[in-house]
């Protein structure tokens, strides 16, 4: 047993290095990523902290006589080698007995038994043993029953893989489902009956996805079957959480096959119809000989790896609107296509409750993503203001993930390399050389004209043609004479 989970942990090791290499950090060219490099992650740095915490919060509750085990995906995780950033632990101790271990800790389910105990820049969530009876709403359980018997706890849970536990002291893995076997053979098996799992909580439909999806898992044929034949009750979901979920399979490193697992259960007509529309919606050869619509974004989303929300979602959506706006003329055209999808973003991601923040974020992705062919043809203040637009580093990873998923080059990302290496801070956000109050004091009117002098004396630093104030001065009153 000990061998093949080491094979496994190899494999998905392996699997994940090679994600990373084929992702799109990795394919987008060095000279961009130096010009704009991605942030480093803090998962590791975390982990350690929370690592430290649950083993003082164990140790005490082993000291106070009680049972403790690390459990869910902290335990899967180490297995399979993965980093994790959670750390969750289970015990017999009663909700009342946990509040007196650890003062100060505070309930996020009271009702389930489950205190969060901070420490120095991390916490540990610590939940009573329990059992869960009758889910009408298919989300929260009627009745709760605290227990002293770990079987029970983890028999209420959705996946053998994330049923497993694992003695604090010892390392010793306790498996009551089979979590340890599904791990070697690579499945997401729901415990018990699926439909009877799928009936009590139905994000766990999106859930088998994400997890098959970030480990390059197989979803085992029963489970499989109950989530096609209950793919529709996913709407009964409040938006928010199916946006929870739809946004680590986007940003997780498994993007492509999630959605392909999502088409292929059912489920994607349900949460996003808008992309289960894309199928079949033809594209110019010479331009996409990849095929469809669908199939690019597949492409595209094939190539991103672990990325941010924002990016992960403009990747799905930057042609959703080319439904919409498909023209049969000398060839398929799809004219506005990036300014109605930014619109179309979001509408979808309102919807889905996302953030308006993010909800921007993405909307200014898909509306932008077209603006590379022009680059070529830009001068320089036009250049230099397309540098300022927002998320440049997303936008500009955005437009690699669209290039690979086209089967193109990057030629239009090393132009802009060239031309950005030559530019500083400065020259990209000059400070202005006139502002308002300097033209009131050279005698012109506050008033609308204003704005517009200050607008053309803006686009001829950013040319370079206007370097110091007296020329700026100059300038102005050889050009709006009239004003003064």
């Amino acid at each position: 047993m000990v061998t093949t989970i080491a094979v496994l942990r190899e494999a998905v090791h392996h699997a994940s290095t090679q994600s990373r290499e084929d992702s799109l950090s990795a394919r987008t060219p060095g000279f961009i990523l130096a010009l704009f490099p991605v942030g480093c992650s803090t998962i590791k740095a975390m982990s350690e902290r929370e690592g430290k915490l649950a083993r003082r919060v164990a140790s005490e509750l082993r000291g106070a006589g009680f049972v403790v085990y690390y459990v869910g995906g902290c335990v899967r995780d180490r297995l399979l080698g993965v980093e994790t950033s959670d750390i969750d632990l289970c015990t017999d101790a009663p909700p009342a007995r946990l509040r007196e271990l650890f003062p100060g800790s505070a309930e996020v389910g009271a009702h389930f038994g489950v205190v969060l105990v901070r420490g120095e820049e991390a916490e540990v969530e610590v939940a009573t043993f329990r059992s869960e009876h009758s889910y009408r709403d298919g989300r929260h359980p009627d009745a709760v029953a605290f227990e002293t018997d770990p079987k029970k706890d983890v028999l209420r849970r959705d996946f053998t893989i994330n049923a497993l536990l694992q003695d604090p002291f010892s390392d010793e893995v306790v498996d009551y489902t089979g979590g340890k076997s599904d791990l070697e053979a690579g499945l997401i098996r729901a415990i018990g009956d699926p439909r009877q799992r799928f009936r009590e909580d139905h994000l766990r439909l999106l859930r088998a996805v994400r997890f098959a999806a970030r480990f390059s898992f197989e979803i085992e044929a029963e489970t499989f079957s109950a989530m096609r034949e209950m793919a529709s009750t996913i709407e009964r979901i409040a938006p928010e959480r199916v946006q929870g979920e739809l946004t680590r399979i986007l940003t997780e490193g498994g993007a492509r096959r999630g959605f392909e697992l999502l088409d292929a259960s059912g489920l994607l007509p349900h949460v996003l119809p808008e992309v289960a529309r894309l199928k079949g919606v033809p594209q110019p050869p010479d331009f996409h000989p990849e095929g469809d619509v669908w199939t690019h974004t597949m492409l595209v989303l094939d190539s991103l790896g672990p990325c941010t929300p924002a990016l992960g979602w403009a990747a799905l959506l930057h042609d959703i609107a080319k439904p919409e706006t498909i023209q049969f003329a000398d060839r398929i055209r799809f004219h506005g296509h990036a300014e109605k999808g930014a619109d179309e973003a979001r509408r979808i991601l309102t919807r889905l409750r996302c953030s308006n923040e993010l909800s921007e974020a993405v909307a200014s992705l898909v509306g932008a993503h077209m603006r590379f062919q022009d680059v070529p043809n830009m001068g320089e203040a036009a250049f230099r203001r397309f540098l300022r637009l927002p998320h440049l580093e997303e936008l500009l990873q955005l437009h690699c993930a669209d290039c690979l998923g086209a089967r193109k080059g990057s030629e239009t990302l090393e132009l802009i390399a060239r031309r950005r290496a030559t530019l500083t801070e400065s020259d990209i956000h000059p400070a202005p050389l006139l502002r308002g109050h300097d033209l009131i004091e050279l005698g012109y009117r506050p008033g609308p004209a204003m704005g517009e002098m200050l607008s053309a004396l803006e686009e001829e630093q950013l040319e370079g043609r206007l370097r110091s104030r007296e020329e700026a001065v100059r300038w102005l009153k050889r050009h709006f004479p009239a004003t003064v």
